[in-house]
């Protein structure tokens, strides 16, 4: 980079980069495991908001589900920023993540990659993925771990070495690639795509059409190289040739892999507007169930794509969170840090507030651009006894405690509700954590036993509170609602004075479409569910709960019948969804707000 660009300017690009990169995994995360065949059409102006959604967690044994607010990220943003702490950390940075980060993140990851977290095992047993001494079976796995894990979290290298020669960038991702993967494919997608960072960090004028791929095909031999640090990989080395046979080799046709794809981009540029960007994707194998997922595809269609929209950064990103059946989150997180390294960071003016984290993710990125490092005290590796001994702790901490976090930092808890599993014999606890700097980190611990009697009172409706009109006239003014019947009137004006001036009714608030009471009662127009007249309703009773999302799953699993699925109301992001009870009544079901 040159060093007389102005620190504002890298700063921004850092921001840009860093925010983009947590856009990209917000927007595509939800996208993540929905087929090419059954993806729900969208208008296309309305892709770039963020959306609230169920994702299915846990085990086979033990499954649960849990609502990822909009905006929200996954493990693509929470590796960036547990490998931004340790290179922060300065020269023992290996150390702290190896030691404490990613022991830490085990317990918290939202979506993490299966080789990543095999590895992250291997380490909580403060044992290197490729020591020999560990079972064959394992370290030959940790060979054969090709996928994106490592590319998806290039960015801090590129951004805290942003002056340094590529070589320095370099061996610090394949040090940090090496902690998770062990094949080509994961490592050498990595280091084009972090090329590809560095590049587009120094460069001060403006991205030319195709000039990033042409550039990174002439300067092969500069990405492609195995890092020279003998002192430090000849174990690692050792191990490699053991379980891959010919490891040398596999990375010479690995680069030659990544040329071919780069090749395909540079055709696609060719044709100009006339090239498709889902054929260009399909031919990078994006859309291929056996490979989509390496370090070598997720890398050349960021770039592609960013590369693309070099111009247009925001729908560069929304393309690829939209590309179903690819790797949607990891694809768009990466599309997005490469544009933000173009583009600076005022294309993510209209969407950054909604990110999850927001200031926390900018203070990160600044520190990296201007390399604050830290001290960094004594400390002591986070090991399995221990962290299962702090969960065990902390589940039991008052909500709104403060807690110290296995990583040293301070953090306020805040307390889920509880979801009881399917068989009764078992219960998922959700705790919130908000560090002091402004992270936000879930961690869901799964309870065995018996808990089938506290499954029967979560599926109980509670009764709605009795209220006087006294009530209604002073404290009741904070109350809010939870039960309360929707009545069809002929006139909206005439109802009112029968409710209020007639029978004292207090009104909480009013529109010409409808009304609501502090009692309960809310009066809508006699069209109001014209699709419902045919069931002969002539009222509707209506509840208002916080967990809609677990409501709605328990009455279908039940059998219980639904007449609306679950849905937004009118131009709104309040959920409800209509059913009968048990005895043929119609209750509609809102998300209380």
């Amino acid at each position: 980079m040159d060093d007389n660009m102005p620190t504002k300017f890298k700063s921004s690009k850092a921001v840009g980069a860093i925010l983009g990169a947590a856009c990209g995994d917000a927007l595509g995360w939800p996208n993540e495991r929905v087929g090419k065949s059954n993806t729900p059409k969208q208008p296309q102006g309305r892709l770039h908001e963020f959306k609230k959604w169920t994702r299915r967690s846990g085990s086979h044994f033990y499954p649960y589900e849990e609502i990822i607010e909009a905006g929200e990220y996954s493990d693509d943003t929470q590796l960036i920023l547990c490998l931004s702490r340790s290179l922060l950390k300065g020269e023992k940075w290996f150390e702290f993540y190896t030691q404490i980060e990613l022991p830490f993140w085990y317990l918290y990851e939202r979506g993490g990659g299966g080789a990543t977290k095999r590895a992250v095992d291997s380490w909580l047993d403060g044992i290197e993925p490729w020591n020999p001494n560990r079972k064959q079976q394992d370290v030959k796995r940790y060979f054969d771990a090709g996928g994106n894990g490592v590319a998806m979290r290039a960015l801090p290298h590129a951004l805290y070495l942003s002056e340094a020669d590529f070589n320095e960038v370099a061996t610090s991702i394949f040090w940090d690639g090496i902690t998770t993967h062990g094949h080509p494919r994961a490592l050498l997608g990595a280091l084009v795509y972090g090329y590809a960072l560095w590049v587009s960090l120094r460069k001060d004028t403006k991205l030319g059409y195709g000039e990033l791929i042409e550039e990174i095909i002439t300067n092969e031999a500069v990405w492609a190289s195995i890092p020279a640090d003998d002192n430090h990989f000849s174990e690692w080395m050792s191990q490699a040739q053991k379980h891959l046979n010919d490891y040398k080799n596999i990375w010479l046709s690995t680069k030659d892999e990544i040329l071919k794809y780069l090749e395909i981009c540079k055709l696609a540029f060719s044709k100009g507007a006339l090239s498709f960007d889902d054929d260009a994707l399909e031919k990078l194998q994006c859309y291929s169930k056996q490979i989509s997922g390496a370090g070598t595809v997720a890398a050349v269609a960021s770039i592609y794509l960013a590369s693309r929209y070099a111009a247009d950064p925001l729908n560069g990103v929304i393309k690829a969170a939209f590309a179903i059946g690819s790797d949607t989150d990891t694809i768009a997180s990466m599309a997005g840090g490469l544009l933000g390294c173009i583009n600076s960071s005022d294309w993510l003016s209209s969407v950054k507030s909604e990110i999850q984290d927001c200031s926390y993710l900018e203070k990160t990125a600044l520190k990296l651009s201007t390399r604050q490092t830290e001290s960094m005290p004594s400390f002591e590796p986070v090991k399995r006894t221990a962290l299962k001994n702090w969960t065990d702790d902390v589940v039991s901490a008052p909500d709104s405690s403060k807690v110290k976090l296995p990583d040293g930092r301070i953090a306020k808890v805040y307390c889920g509700q509880d979801q009881i599993g399917r068989s009764g014999k078992y219960k998922v606890e959700f705790r919130r954590f908000v560090s002091s700097e402004g992270q936000t980190i879930y961690i869901n611990k799964i309870s065995k036993g018996n808990s089938a009697s506290q499954q029967r009172a979560t599926e109980t409706v509670p009764p709605a509170k009795q209220v006087t009109l006294n009530q209604a006239q002073g404290a009741m003014q904070t109350d809010r609602l939870n039960l309360g019947f929707k009545l069809p009137v002929a006139s909206i004006e005439k109802s009112v004075w029968f409710y209020k001036e007639l029978l004292g009714l207090t009104i909480k608030k009013q529109s010409k479409d409808v009304v609501v009471f502090y009692q309960g009662l809310v009066l809508v127009p006699a069209s109001y569910g014209k699709e419902l007249q045919s069931q002969g309703f002539r009222s509707l009773l209506y509840v208002e709960v916080t967990d809609i999302h677990n409501r709605y799953h328990w009455i279908i699993e039940r059998g219980i019948q639904v007449i609306t699925p679950l849905e937004c109301w009118g131009q709104s992001k309040r959920c409800f969804f209509r059913c009968y009870d048990l005895d043929g009544n119609l209750i509609e079901v809102f998300e209380k707000q």
